[in-house]
């Protein structure tokens, strides 16, 4: 599995929104967090209908010396009555907010309510307006409580977010009520910010190095001798080798001084480009169906992930999204916090002039030589896989990885992945003939792009790139022609 303590860091822990226990209980340890919130109390139309019918029939039987009527009105003025002597004249203070600004794909959060009801108060209760790709618990999206009395009430609607992007949890709305449900003490609802979910990184291991550290530090292995950790052989000693190099068995053994030497230790520079021109496939979260800009995303972040955690500089860029920033390759867990927040905001392009304008100005950005580029692709833009030519001629190491949801890749779609794929059609024969018809595009701009020399494999979790890593080092380590 792919080490997710960086991720804990980022996004904090999560066990005072999970572990809030009885989400009905009493407050004795935890201090108001949220915003107090502020209102009047005012009578419910349910109260104001008890007293016009009440009195009506009482009025009514009076008047036409009708018994039935005044049995009827009688109890509902008395209910109206004990309700007004039971108001409450005390403010009650209610404080509400979400627990966490950040959050994981699969963590959960919490709309919390910290009520100090006061006299007079009886019913307490908290609702959350839905929101997608969110899963709420009670499913009710409401929790209220009863018979309160004058302790303090906590009271939780527990929100997973199940897909990364910014999303807007709530807003939320709580009410507290007097006898009867009489009068009513309802404040505005609370808005909360919108809350990047990071991608949770998909599994991804990789044991091959990256083909061309350029660095002075880190743990990939150099093809070039120098300081470093790894023995690379064993000579003669020469006038200004270090003494602490010497190798004293091959030396008593052959009677001659023998030094070791070792391959220099250098950190790789590897720069990831998520292709965010289109959204391909059915997203249904974390647990569930993936989208080609899912894959991607969640691809991005494991590799970028992996790579950090050994040492490594990792740059990202996505091509085409709205407001998203190109990171330059940086080390560190501060790089993969920048990263995934990054990602968290990637929005999809609309696909119009602006986006593909966009897109040129992002591919004209240089790579420095040395740079292992990674693209995460559904392979359906002609301009990304062009790119990647260009990148290959330019002699960078360039991996391709396709990233198209493989019930996508078959003619025969489905109507629910089918309707709306194809701009201007519904789930008809013309749209189905469409996407056979850009299959087939795809398949010969593939084949176009691995006659350039740039390997494509499809995201498959760990070892993705360990056979594409050690062939392009065995193409940079063999000799080559040059002309003169």
């Amino acid at each position: 599995m792919t080490d997710s303590r960086h991720l804990d860091r980022f996004v904090g822990d999560t066990q005072d929104a999970t572990g809030t226990g009885d989400e009905h209980s009493r407050i004795t340890t935890r201090a108001p967090a949220g915003s107090q919130l502020s209102a009047r109390w005012r009578s419910t139309p349910a109260h104001v209908r008890a007293v016009a019918l009440g009195l009506l029939m009482l009025a009514v039987g009076v008047l036409l010396r009708r018994p039935d009527a005044v049995a009827l009105g009688t109890p509902l003025v008395v209910v109206a009555a004990w309700s007004v002597l039971r108001r409450p004249t005390a403010t009650p203070t209610v404080h509400a907010w979400l627990r966490h600004s950040v959050l994981r794909e699969g963590q959960t959060t919490a709309w919390t309510a910290i009520v100090e009801p006061g006299d007079g108060v009886e019913d307490v209760g908290l609702s959350v307006t839905e929101t997608d790709h969110t899963r709420y618990t009670p499913t009710s999206l409401t929790v209220s409580v009863g018979d309160v009395g004058r302790s303090a009430r906590q009271l939780d609607v527990l929100c997973e977010s199940t897909r990364w992007g910014l999303r807007r949890l709530g807003p939320a709305t709580c009410a507290v009520s007097s006898a009867f449900g009489a009068f009513t003490w309802e404040p505005e609802q609370v808005e909360a910010p919108l809350v990047p979910t990071v991608p949770l990184p998909a599994t991804f291991s990789g044991r091959t190095p990256v083909p061309d550290p350029d660095g002075l530090v880190g743990r990939s292995r150099s093809r070039h001798q120098g300081d470093g950790s790894e023995i690379a052989d064993v000579r003669a000693f020469r006038f200004g080798d270090r003494l602490r190099r010497i190798h004293w068995p091959v030396s008593v053994r052959t009677g001659e001084l023998h030094v070791t030497t070792t391959h220099a230790d250098q950190d790789s520079e590897i720069l990831i480009l998520v292709d965010a021109m289109q959204d391909l496939g059915r997203s249904s979260g974390f647990d569930g169906d993936a989208s080609s800009l899912d894959n991607g995303v969640r691809a991005a972040a494991a590799v970028a992930e992996h790579y950090l955690r050994v040492g490594d500089r990792v740059g990202l860029q996505a091509l085409g999204a709205h407001e998203s920033p190109r990171l330059p390759p940086a080390p560190g867990s501060n790089q993969l916090r920048r990263l995934l927040d990054v990602l968290a905001r990637v929005r999809v392009a609309d696909g119009g002039v602006v986006d593909h304008r966009r897109l040129r100005g992002q591919l004209r950005h240089p790579v420095s030589a040395g740079t292992l580029v990674v693209i995460l692709t559904p392979a359906v833009s002609v301009e990304v896989l062009a790119h990647a030519c260009a990148l290959a001629r330019q002699g960078r190491s360039t991996v391709v990885v396709d990233t198209l949801p493989r019930t996508m890749s078959d003619p025969r779609l489905p109507d629910e992945l089918l309707d709306g794929l194809v701009p201007g059609q519904g789930v008809s024969t013309a749209a189905s003939l469409a996407w056979r018809l850009r299959l087939l595009e795809r398949a010969r701009e593939l084949a176009r792009t691995r006659q350039s020399g740039v390997p494509i494999v499809i995201w498959d979790g760990p070892g993705t790139l360990d056979l594409v890593l050690r062939d392009i080092g065995r193409q940079r380590r063999s000799p080559r022609v040059r002309s003169r």
